[in-house]
């Protein structure tokens, strides 16, 4: 009999080919979003399971993975129909419909070798929709490839030490030489700075809504496997350096997504370094944990990807109808699609962590614990969101400015779909900031169900 949890795995694997073989029609942007929102109403409902085994290895259904996959299956609903007409290449819906099973089995198994492998299987299945049908630009899809793939054997030495540990558990040398795996390869998963080049890649070279589900999804499971290992791998936790490994590597990477995205002249380069800004803020969170990092990190992951949903979907429209992404092209863009324009503000400013957007809340409440450490760091972070800030402000004062001609100043009516959704996202955004109680409410259950180690 198969474990309720597996159709997780099951269902949209076994769409993909039928979703490829209707893929040139409209007709695959709705199969792909239904499987995908059953799947995740799914996820949603499943009560968590105990552990179960699949060949030989746990697998298991906690709360926080059903939340994590929930909210991505849900998310990539929304990017396949806008998607529908603001096409991301045809590769699209069938390969990430696979990716998205293999998300699934990555977060419910409990082997980190196992995961390792998903993950890095998951990459390769990515690198189609990070081509996004562009023939002359493979640099990005490469890239990210590499760096997944490099990543791999550190985690499969950290699987193999801890197993030497089990079998001589007076050798605690195995556990250091585990740690220091373990932290080299999340190092490259989280990209953290300089290893950031993946993410920074993805961002500039991939279709922009396929940029929001890449970066949406292998960052969240990653930290999803990350807080199974602190909560279930104390030999990790034990070592001092390793929560200040982590808050240092945040507040680099924030700094520096931050600073970069301020300086960009192109859209799809600026999501990617406002996206490693969000990424280093989160592991600041993670890192600091108590009565406000705790909140702020778990709250974090869900605007994360509804900050980047609304932004590459916002960009996507906005490159349409500009014919491009550079700031130099996009004049008088906004004329033609103000609610795009719009939708790309919110969301930029979501990822900045501005006020009236929904990542005001946690991000004051991790500045309010970071100023017990050290004040310093307080004027770091807000720089790093000023600076993504800054970036989008830059790209609409480009948009603003006045049309080359008459004509183009007419307001595009294609891609209505799109713009309903971009709508709808915004309002979520602007109405999280104002009326949060949904979104504690889940934490709340997040927290009790995996409070945060001490780091």
């Amino acid at each position: 009999m198969i474990e309720p949890p597996l159709w997780l795995v099951i269902l949209p694997i076994a769409a993909a080919p039928f979703v490829y073989l209707i893929r040139r029609w409209g007709l695959a942007a709705l199969l792909a979003a239904l499987v995908a929102l059953f799947t995740g109403w799914l996820a949603w409902s499943f009560p968590p399971t105990n552990p179960f085994r699949l060949m030989g290895r746990p697998f298991f259904l906690d709360p926080l993975t059903q939340q994590a996959l929930a909210l991505l299956f849900v998310m990539a609903a929304v990017l396949f129909l806008i998607a529908w007409q603001l096409p991301q290449g045809r590769s699209f819906y069938p390969f990430a419909l696979i990716l998205l099973g293999l998300f699934a089995a990555a977060g419910m198994v409990r082997h980190l070798g196992i995961a390792a492998l998903t993950m890095t299987l998951a990459a390769i299945v990515a690198v189609p929709i990070i081509q996004g049908g562009q023939t002359g630009a493979t640099r990005a899809a490469w890239r990210f490839l590499m760096m997944m793939v490099l990543a791999l054997p550190f985690f499969l030495l950290t699987s193999w030490r801890v197993d030497l540990y089990r079998d001589d558990v007076e050798n605690v040398v195995y556990l250091g030489q585990a740690a220091l795996f373990l932290g080299m390869g999340m190092l490259i998963w989280l990209a953290v700075v300089p290893l950031h080049g993946w993410l920074t890649g993805v961002g500039a070279g991939a279709p922009p809504v396929a940029t929001a589900l890449v970066l949406t999804g292998f960052p969240l499971l990653t930290l999803v496997i990350l807080v199974h290992l602190l909560a279930e791998a104390t030999w990790f936790t034990s070592h001092g350096q390793a929560g200040q490994l982590l808050l240092m590597a945040g507040l680099v990477s924030a700094a520096t997504g931050g600073l970069l995205a301020a300086v960009q002249r192109g859209l799809r380069p600026l999501m990617g370094y406002a996206a490693l800004c969000d990424m280093g803020l989160l592991m600041v969170a993670l890192a600091i944990g108590g009565d406000g990092g705790a909140p702020a990190f778990y709250a974090g992951l869900a605007i994360r990807a509804l900050g980047l949903g609304l932004t590459g979907a916002a960009t996507a429209a906005v490159c349409h109808g500009a014919k491009g992404d550079a700031f130099a092209t996009l004049r008088g863009v906004a004329y033609r699609v103000p609610l795009a324009t719009a939708a790309l503000v919110v969301g930029g400013f979501t990822l900045a962590g501005l006020p009236l957007t929904a990542s005001f809340f946690p991000h004051w409440l991790l500045l309010r614990d970071l100023a017990q450490i050290d004040p310093r760091w307080v004027w770091l972070v807000v720089g790093s969101g000023l600076g993504v800030a800054v970036g989008y402000l830059r790209g609409l004062n480009a948009m603003l400015a006045p049309p080359a001609d008459s004509a183009s100043a007419n307001v595009s009516r294609r891609a209505w779909l799109g713009m309903i959704f971009l709508v709808a996202l915004g309002l979520l955004s602007l109405g999280l900031s104002l009326f949060p109680d949904p979104l504690l409410m889940v934490v709340d259950r997040l927290l009790l169900a995996y409070p945060l180690p001490p780091l």
